[in-house]
């Protein structure tokens, strides 16, 4: 198809047509000249910027049928993945990361950011895979790339080197898991260092513990303001304030505002993993969502983990997020659900950084149109994603079609 003009969907609340041209959204308004466009009726339908996926590992995907998977008084899942990744060849996370790439443009995704994971398991092999994938998708999808130390950086003596070759060789993001290492504050102050050394921006995963002593995101919000890297900071995770005292976790939340960071929720990941320690009750671990919106802080929702033993039902569809997200984090009023779709496109496509994206005249046309009219049933029926657009370009097509017999 050539240039495209969507007609008389849902934009804003309102009916209107979306003219596409020379891979920019170029007009919007009603009952637009459709001459010169290829014309595509979605009446009522919902349009929306491109999703995107902001917290993902496709690298360590659709592994599950490989080992085993969590159970009481069984090996962790960093545990049971570590000694997998030994065993990892890049033709081997080349063919499971283009499957969850691919998965991912069907379901709506036009931006992903994704942790490849460095260290003496795997080394550089993940960086090789996932960057021959950055090449062969472009134009499908936008894919961005953290350096990320899975298993910390004081373990061994090469997972620093191998670090700063995988920024050398082109990967735009720094990755620290802090929990990983004994003295947290020692790996925060590596990452800082290192990624003002490249001029990166930093992402942590971050206080994912029930335990109030773990927390770590108010000394990294700490650091962001000292080295004066507002706004390019992310945390993914943060259950741990889930555990704090009302007083304790407002006063972490207004640094975390001060120092502008992201914050990335993970739920399903979160509802599989937490709470299997204590035979009292179970914490689910999925971090204070409208607390952390309410407060001024950009906070999406990604989808973390594909068939692993982190989430062996994880499945790349933000849509899905978004319902689990309102089922687990008590965000299912319809007022909550008019916003929480901002939490899988405007918000997360802040917090990596994209420019000229979003509903208006002049941005980038990555949009995603559903077989809904409104957020609040967009979530609830889990609508179809009946049209993926990159840049223009129609990616992906996809139907849901049913026939109901009644007797007669």
């Amino acid at each position: 198809m050539g240039d495209l003009l969507l007609r008389r969907g849902v934009v804003d609340g309102r009916r209107r047509d979306v003219a596409i041209r020379d891979g920019r959204i170029r007009r919007l308004g009603v009952d637009l000249d459709p001459t010169g466009y290829d014309a595509l009726d979605v009446t009522d339908k919902l349009v929306l910027p491109g999703f995107v996926e902001s917290h993902i590992h496709p690298d360590k995907a659709f592994i599950a049928d490989r080992t085993e998977g969590l159970r009481a008084g069984g090996p962790s899942a960093q545990t049971l993945v570590a000694e997998l990744k030994k065993t990892f060849t890049v033709d081997d996370i080349y063919r499971r990361a283009r499957r969850v790439m691919e998965l991912a443009v069907r379901h709506g995704c036009t931006t992903m950011r994704a942790h490849v994971e460095v260290d003496a398991y795997v080394e550089l092999r993940g960086v090789e895979a996932l960057r021959r994938l950055q090449v062969e998708l472009a134009g499908v999808l936008d894919l961005r790339l953290i350096a990320f130390a899975q298993e910390g950086i004081f373990r061994d003596g090469v997972t620093q080197d191998l670090l700063r070759e995988a920024l050398k060789a082109g990967l735009a993001v720094l990755g620290g898991c802090p929990s990983m290492d004994r003295d947290q504050p020692r790996h925060i102050d590596w990452f800082f260092d290192t990624a003002q050394d490249f001029g990166v921006p930093l992402d942590f995963h971050a206080d994912s513990a029930d335990d109030p002593a773990m927390l770590v995101s108010d000394y990294i919000a700490e650091q962001t303001i000292i080295r004066g890297m507002q706004g390019r900071v992310t945390v993914g995770h943060l259950g741990t304030l889930d555990v704090l005292t009302p007083d304790h976790r407002a006063r972490v939340i207004d640094k975390l505002r001060e120092a502008g960071l992201h914050v990335i929720s993970l739920p399903a990941t979160e509802l599989h993993v937490k709470g299997r320690g204590d035979d009292r009750r179970t914490w689910r671990g999925v971090t204070r969502i409208a607390e952390l919106r309410a407060a001024g802080i950009n906070v999406a929702l990604s989808t973390n983990n594909i068939v692993n033993p982190f989430t062996p039902y994880g499945h790349p569809d933000l849509l899905r997020q978004a319902l689990v997200a309102a089922m687990a984090a008590h965000l299912g009023n319809l007022e909550q659900m008019a916003w929480l779709l901002e939490l899988v496109t405007t918000n997360p496509a802040r917090a990596v950084g994209l420019e000229d994206y979003g509903l208006r005249e002049g941005c980038r046309a990555d949009l995603v149109v559903l077989d809904a009219h409104d957020p609040a049933q967009a979530i609830t029926e889990q609508a179809e994603k009946l049209y993926v657009i990159k840049g223009g370009v129609l990616v992906a097509r996809n139907t849901r079609t049913s026939e109901v017999r009644t007797p007669r």
